[in-house]
């Protein structure tokens, strides 16, 4: 797996002078920059975790996790559009027909998938294929996606099914609802579908909870543990950021009152120190567990509740490491960090929104504890 990142991070070298040069305006416009994802299509990085036999990478997600936090160093908004591009991909390929997959990546290696796993529409039977209609928010890529993913329950079904449609992209039913302080470039607006038709082939009908059509170790992963560990990625990605910017003013900066710069001050030092054992730390330890895990259900074991509750907590405590990381910095930098040109203002806004994706809320840190006092989870992921 170690080889896998390293390659990853060689690979997006001559990209990501791209994603820096387009950041401001992806967050200005609050869309992501279409050039920026259509490179890294091309360049055969939105299909890291689709099966080789699908015509993907078939890469172990701790590749993902890499690729997520070389990325999240240049641009938090690009890096989280495309590892969910990479997240609903594989979404796509857990569900669908094989064989109808395999012919789109075939003719089309380089699409751009975006959409949502949470069924947040219904879906209806008629001739010759389904209707969906719903609201499905946070989408995040979806104005610079060929095809949208999105998850539905089958009306009247029980027990419960889901219906996992691919559907041809249309702006149109789009409606622009992410006006937001962080991650603004992610452009994560609501897809708004009435009475859509989708056609039988382009469906995939399964019980809830049922597992993966693909037989590899990332979809034998619990669902609850294939979307946490790539957020850390996110995560550690700005928090490193975030010390790179810091270190800068710490040379520049002279506070007010003071004859010498902001690095000769000790709460910089110490910020800085606490900042990168934080960071460090944090990703360590979801290195460790996802290595664990991984090895699990690679040689054909099941998870255990407890393995999957620390690897759930090593998510959030690695996030909340970073976003405590940044809050240090930024308190340390003054009110530098407090104007929109800082990169620190930023970096600390972006962080906020990764820490408040479920998947790594803090809240999990709550639901991991109670599973290893041997009590119910109150969560349907587990």
């Amino acid at each position: 797996m170690a080889d896998g990142c390293s390659s990853i991070r060689e690979e997006l070298k001559p990209i990501l002078y791209l994603v820096e040069s387009k950041a401001h305006a992806a967050d200005k416009l609050s869309q992501p920059d279409l050039e920026v994802i259509k490179k890294l299509a091309e360049s055969d990085l939105l299909n890291l975790l689709v099966p080789r036999e699908y015509g993907g990478r078939g890469e172990p997600l701790s590749v993902l996790v890499e690729f997520s936090e070389t990325l999240a160093f240049s641009h938090g908004s690009t890096a989280w559009v495309a590892m969910t591009c990479n997240e609903e991909a594989g979404i796509a390929a857990a569900y669908l027909p094989p064989e109808n997959l395999k012919d789109l990546w075939s003719r089309q290696p380089d699409v751009i998938i975006a959409g949502s796993g949470v069924p947040h529409g219904r879906a209806h039977k008629v001739e010759g294929g389904w209707e969906l209609s719903g609201r499905w928010n946070f989408v995040s890529g979806c104005t610079s996606s060929d095809k949208w993913i999105l998850n539905s329950i089958v009306q009247d079904s029980s027990p419960l099914q889901l219906c996992f449609a691919l559907i041809n992209a249309d702006y149109s039913l789009i409606e622009k609802t992410w006006f937001t302080s962080g991650l603004r470039g992610t452009g994560s607006n609501d897809v708004v579908l009435h009475n859509h038709f989708v056609p039988y082939d382009s469906v995939g009908v399964v019980a809830n909870h049922s597992l993966p059509i693909p037989e590899t170790p990332s979809y034998r992963l619990p669902s609850g543990l294939r979307f946490p560990f790539p957020k850390t990625g996110i995560a550690t990605g700005l928090a490193f950021r975030a010390i790179h910017e810091f270190k800068k003013l710490c040379g520049t900066k002279k506070p007010l009152n003071s004859k010498l710069e902001l690095r000769n001050r000790p709460d910089a030092s110490a910020a800085i120190a606490k900042a990168e054992a934080l960071v460090r730390s944090g990703k360590t330890w979801v290195t460790e567990t996802l290595h664990d895990v991984w090895a699990s259900v690679a040689a054909g074991s099941e998870v255990t509740s407890e393995r999957h509750a620390l690897a759930r907590l090593a998510c959030s405590w690695s996030v909340q490491n970073s976003v405590a990381a940044v809050e240090l910095i930024t308190l340390s930098a003054g009110s530098s960090s407090n104007f929109e040109t800082s990169p620190l203002s930023r970096l600390a806004a972006d962080i906020r929104a990764v820490a408040g994706h479920f998947t790594v809320g803090n809240y999990q840190i709550d639901t991991a504890g109670r599973v290893l006092l041997g009590l119910d989870s109150d969560d349907r992921s587990f």
